[in-house]
């Protein structure tokens, strides 16, 4: 994982931590809402492991946010890590258009 990989995933993690805590969930709880394990979570808030788009979508639907919220932004991108600004944004897109696509379908 070189540097930018690094701090985008930590970057996630500190969102998925904040949100969790306004949420007044544990990692547990968390876990059991998204349908992912304690360990998933505890990765994805440290930074270790960065959760595919559809867990990203599970993990918002279950903080009650959208994925967008847990994505850095990308002038935060640019100036937090240097994650090209192309690269920030598709994520973002394909995250927000998951969401979408399960509030649509009912699914949140």
């Amino acid at each position: 994982m070189d540097d930018v990989e690094r701090d985008f995933n930590a970057e996630i993690g500190r969102r998925v931590r904040a949100a969790r805590a306004r949420a007044k969930l544990t990692q547990e709880l968390l876990a059991r809402k998204a349908g992912l394990t304690r360990g998933s979570i505890t990765n994805i808030e440290s930074g270790m492991q960065a959760p595919p788009p559809y867990r990203l979508v599970r993990l918002a639907s279950a903080l009650g946010v959208k994925p967008a919220d847990l994505l850095p932004g990308l002038q935060e991108t640019s100036q937090v890590n240097g994650l090209p600004d192309y690269l920030a944004d598709a994520v973002a897109s394909v995250a927000s258009e998951a969401f979408e696509r399960r509030v649509r379908d009912g699914q949140v």
